[in-house]
């Protein structure tokens, strides 16, 4: 099983040197298809801006009780190390609070489902299901979900969830799962819409550390995380996610068709996010979204990451975007309102390619108030920025400000982005800016109204960590950015003289 690096060495480098974190939440413009993904095995029990909380421990200092699982015991047995239980559903419909299920190495062929009678832990004792020797789950004569999780207070770790092939989602999580957690598995293979899926009102779980992979439907979608509309408070972190015929991570909406609350309170930070046949991260109507620290990169589709249909307040900060045709595209179809109180800062976009796609940085389409603060551009192929195509509605008071901008094609403007305010940003020597047929030098550029306090020169990045030379230092203007260092924040993400 890969298990997730927070970050990438790039990013990571670049962050120590930098040493200022950001702050807290407040894609080409196609669409990206996907039906809702409904439960299908027995309904779940049918409540922001997420905070992720501790993790919790491994194995529970003093538990309550511990209940064993193995392949050659006995439901009828005392469930003891010897006597162990045969099913891990028996397992957890006999724990309570403050209890450990320890399932011994194996194959086990049954849904695990976690609802109806079984009970929730607390915060103070949280029932624990750890794998040991990472045993392994199959749906076996069955069919429906491989693990339905929908109680609170659970710790489950160290499974191999294996779907094999079948039309089943791997782990579905609905209702009230405050404080649940699921960790250190590996879920994989299933052939379905979403590996893993949080809808009908899924509230407050974590999604930590696992490998998340091949879920694949021949023509269609299949995500590795699908977060669906009603779903609140949910943190996805430190996972690898890869290999799926849809996104790494589709925060979904009806677009319109069926309405019904977005989902709200979204953390998805520290994951690598890879190799799927679309993008790494796709946000649709979904409001307060936090997008952290993560990697993404080789998209088979054009972007790494889109930003679309209604969004609301989407913080995308600290990440490391690199191997696709395209960083982040926002805006395009939507039904409804444009995106709105996207921010956009400190990520590092880089080594972008025409054989992936566009070959650039940002596509900005219809959206409100976008920010584009402090990253850092370089070695793309086309134009860094991509503004006010017109595609889908005007990009209205855009602000652009504190980027390196280490590309020979710089800007590229549409004729729909009014309010467009750009301002103290490093531009490569020689970049051209180019709007309605016209290829301008900066200072023709400035002349437009545009970039009146910008630099052009060598921004001398740091091969490793892409920090700045002395010319970006302290040189930018002070915007939101949280706590700087020195006189004054510098231009591109990196900080290097905290």
């Amino acid at each position: 099983m890969r298990i997730a690096s927070t970050l990438s060495p790039l990013l990571a480098a670049a962050l120590l040197a930098s040493a200022c974190g950001g702050g807290a939440a407040p894609g080409t413009s196609g669409a990206i298809g996907s039906d809702a993904i409904q439960p299908d095995g027995p309904p779940g029990v049918p409540t922001s801006s997420s905070s992720a909380g501790p993790t919790a421990p491994i194995v529970p200092a003093h538990p309550v009780r511990e209940w064993v699982v193995s392949t050659t015991g006995n439901d009828a047995a005392a469930g003891t190390a010897a006597a162990p239980l045969r099913t891990i559903s028996r397992a957890v419909s006999l724990a309570g609070p403050g209890e450990l299920i320890r399932v011994r190495a194996g194959t086990y062929a049954e849904r695990v489902l976690l609802m109806g009678s079984v009970r929730d832990g607390t915060a103070s004792a949280p029932i624990t299901l750890l794998g040991e020797g990472k045993p392994r789950i199959v749906l076996g004569s069955q069919s429906g979900a491989l693990m339905v999780v929908g109680r609170s207070h659970w710790t489950i770790r160290g499974f191999d969830i294996d779907v094999e092939n079948r039309p089943a989602i791997g782990v579905a999580f609905s209702g009230n799962v405050q404080g649940t957690l699921l960790a250190d598995s590996e879920i994989h293979h299933a052939k379905y819409g979403a590996g893993v899926s949080f809808h009908d009102g899924a509230n407050g779980a974590t999604l930590e550390n696992n490998d998340i992979h091949h879920h694949v439907l021949a023509g269609q979608d299949s995500h590795g995380v699908m977060i669906q509309p009603t779903a609140r408070n949910i943190t996805v972190r430190n996972n690898v996610i890869h290999d799926n015929s849809g996104d790494s991570i589709q925060c979904y909406s009806e677009d319109g068709r069926m309405p019904s609350a977005p989902a709200d309170g979204i953390l998805i930070e520290g994951n690598d996010l890879y190799g799927n046949f679309e993008q790494g991260l796709d946000i649709k109507t979904c409001s307060n979204v936090t997008v952290r620290r993560n990697k993404m990169h080789h998209s088979q589709g054009n972007g790494a990451m889109v930003v679309h249909m209604s969004a609301k307040n989407i913080l995308i900060e600290e990440n490391d975007f690199y191997e696709s045709g395209l960083a982040i595209g926002v805006g395009g179809n939507r039904y409804g309102p444009p995106p709105s109180g996207i921010v956009i800062r400190r990520n590092l976009i880089r080594d972008m390619s025409t054989a992936r796609g566009a070959g650039g940085g940002l596509q900005l389409a219809n959206s409100q108030g976008t920010q584009v603060y402090n990253n850092t551009f370089t070695r793309l192929q086309t134009a860094a920025l991509v503004l006010g195509s017109g595609d889908g509605g005007p990009t209205q008071d855009l602000v652009v400000k504190n980027n390196i901008i280490d590309a020979a094609s710089a800007v590229s403007l549409g004729g729909q982005a009014p309010g467009l305010k750009m301002d103290s940003n490093l531009y490569q020597p020689g970049a051209t800016f180019r709007s309605g047929g016209s290829s301008w030098t900066l200072s023709q550029w400035q002349a437009q109204g545009f970039d009146g306090h910008s630099l052009e020169g060598n921004a001398q990045l740091d091969s490793t960590t892409l920090a700045p030379g002395p010319l970006a230092v302290d040189a930018g203007e002070r915007v939101e950015l949280g706590p700087t260092c020195g006189r004054g924040p510098d231009i591109g993400a990196v900080e290097t003289d905290c």
